[in-house]
């Protein structure tokens, strides 16, 4: 493993943000386009992130954009670390100059309540999945926060929906029962349209199937990625609800 860097580094705090995109530039080169590379972390001083396409070196200077949500910073800054890995060659670099700063980006008049929680839920992801002893462990458990987040998500949008739904009996729809989150087992249970027409719960759990994350149900079905799972929710909803109709 190829690892080079300089002994002015980041000594600073590395925050891990939510939506957070980095594009990067060889310093000068005003004529080319910047080049999408993925972030790792950012500080107040500087950032890292992995490319498989650039090619810079220790001391290089570079143009950088990033955006954190909305918000979008730009400026210089100087390669003071590279090492290769299996996903890509990793840079850390040092701001020269960037405008506004994340003093600046992060100041109170500049916060909304919104950005905060978007933060604040990123920073409690990072803590649960870099607790992780292994890196199996870890993959599974930001594959269990994005099925809980997309599983949450489905059922409160559903439920502002059909807020005025009843059902046979004149009753409110209630989602509530139907959906039921396990941290314990990293498992979710969601209603499904049976393979006889009837309505079923299956519990529904991030595994890793050759070398890749799927989503096991308990019945042994496999569900490639998140969207699948959603999917199979929404096919199995718009069946109970034309069968009201």
């Amino acid at each position: 493993m190829m690892q080079k860097n300089i002994d002015n580094r980041r000594h600073d705090k590395r925050l891990h943000l939510p939506d957070l995109q980095i594009k990067v530039r060889p310093n000068g080169a005003n004529n080319s386009d910047f080049i999408d590379c993925t972030p790792l972390d950012v500080s107040l001083n500087g950032l890292a992130f992995s490319s498989k396409d650039l090619i810079l070196e220790l001391l290089q200077k570079i143009d950088i954009r990033f955006s954190i949500g909305h918000k979008m910073i730009e400026g210089s800054a100087v390669i003071c670390h590279i090492e290769s890995q299996h996903s890509g060659v990793r840079y850390g670099v040092l701001y020269l100059d960037i405008h506004p700063s994340l003093e600046e980006s992060f100041s109170l008049g500049s916060l909304s309540s919104n950005l905060v929680k978007s933060i604040a839920i990123n920073m409690a992801d990072n803590a649960v999945i870099n607790s992780s002893k292994t890196g199996n462990e870890a993959l599974l458990r930001k594959a269990q926060i994005l099925l809980f987040d997309a599983i949450e998500g489905f059922r409160d949008r559903l439920g502002s929906l059909l807020a005025e739904t009843a059902d046979e009996q004149g009753n409110p729809f209630k989602l509530g029962s139907l959906f039921e989150f396990s941290p314990n087992t990293l498992s979710v249970t969601i209603p499904l349209r049976g393979p006889k027409g009837d309505l079923i719960r299956r519990t529904v759990s991030p595994v890793i199937s050759n070398s890749n994350i799927v989503y096991e149900a308990d019945d042994g079905s496999q569900f490639a990625s998140i969207i699948d799972v959603l999917q199979e929710l929404s096919d199995t909803f718009e069946w109970i609800l034309s069968e009201k109709n």
